[in-house]
């Protein structure tokens, strides 16, 4: 566990970095003309330098304590190990990219659907949104939603809570039980629709019972498909089937709305 660590932790805190910086236009494009941008007393540049600041300092604590907790439950990176260890195989490698990217973009087509029947309920604030971001953005935004919300929220939250969890229900080993990774999975999928309302919330105002509902159930196929994933291949699945949701739905998927946003207006 401990050889495993440290190379591990390099490439994953390493791609944190990715999508931190990834994530900068599509934040700063949504920054413009908001409230926050008149409340913030700083320049552009030192926003950014704060941004970054904190993504490092997060994610080394997310992704260090999230690769413990998930050791500690038999789960972790197993293709990046597979990798450095020089036992890859490429069928494997394949077989968990194929079952990641496909699963992935299916989510995302679901999450575009489901958002089509709540067009009609959209605020004007989410409405702009989706106009004035542009594709490039948005295909840059899926990285941090793949790599760093998969290490916060499966990595660290749903090994963490899977450990707990074992404390009281686990097999013979003294690892999770199935139903223990299910239990964490939803909850852990709950807590993630949740984590979205912030942001929701500092970009249209009040959040109204329908708004909160489909960030549940919007955030629902993703989470619990990601979960399952994570425990079944490793965090490397959980971050390319988030990617590939996200591009299906932030980017094929912005297209079409805007296509129904006109069509409505």
């Amino acid at each position: 566990m401990i050889i495993n660590f440290w190379p591990e932790f390099s490439i994953l805190f390493a791609a944190s970095l990715v999508g931190g910086v990834a994530i900068l236009p599509y934040g700063l494009r949504l920054l413009q003309g908001s409230a926050q941008k008149k409340a913030l007393k700083m320049s552009v540049s030192q926003l950014v330098l704060i941004s970054l600041l904190q993504t490092i300092i997060i994610f080394a604590i997310v992704t260090g304590v999230g690769l413990l907790a998930a050791h500690a439950i038999g789960l972790g990176a197993p293709y990046i190990e597979m990798v450095l260890s020089g036992n890859a195989s490429m069928q494997a490698v394949v077989h968990m990219l194929q079952v990641a990217m496909i699963f992935g973009a299916f989510a995302g087509a679901i999450l575009l659907v489901a958002d089509l029947l709540f067009l009609p309920y959209w605020p004007k604030a989410l409405v702009d949104t989706a106009r004035k971001t542009t594709l490039w953005e948005n295909f840059t935004a899926s990285f941090y939603g793949g790599i760093n919300e998969e290490i916060l929220v499966r990595l660290l939250g749903l090994s963490a809570l899977a450990w707990l969890l074992s404390k009281i229900w686990h097999t013979s080993a003294g690892l999770p039980t199935n139903e223990v990774f299910w239990a964490a999975n939803v909850i852990m999928t709950i807590l993630f629709g949740i984590g979205h309302l912030p942001s929701l919330k500092n970009l249209i105002g009040k959040i109204s019972p329908v708004m909160f509902a489909r960030s549940l159930l919007l955030n629902a196929p993703v989470g619990l498909l990601c979960g399952w994933l994570f425990w079944t291949y490793g965090i490397e699945a959980a971050i390319l089937a988030h990617f590939s949701a996200d591009i299906v739905y932030h980017v094929f998927g912005t297209i079409v709305l805007r296509r129904n946003i006109k069509s409505n207006a």
